[in-house]
């Protein structure tokens, strides 16, 4: 009985764990492509600020985030 009770928390635990490694992974995808477009939207080079978000995604959401956009700065410059 005891055999059967840990095997069936060993296996909870695993898929619990594998339910939390899919989920984690489709929500740094998500990160990844709202990385890609807040870039892409403020002009900035989208592919580079994605590759950067490869390694280190929250850091990089928040950077794009709080960078101006290069079309306002360029209207702004005259330029």
């Amino acid at each position: 009985m005891t055999l059967g009770l840990t095997t069936s928390i060993v296996a909870t635990s695993t898929g619990l764990a594998a339910l939390y490694g899919v989920v984690a992974f489709v929500v740094w995808i998500l990160m990844l492509v709202w990385i890609y477009n807040i870039a892409r939207r403020k002009g900035r080079h989208a592919l580079g600020w994605l590759i950067l978000g490869l390694f280190f995604s929250l850091i990089t959401l928040i950077i794009v985030l709080l960078l101006p956009s290069k079309r306002t700065t360029d209207a702004y410059r005259g330029g």
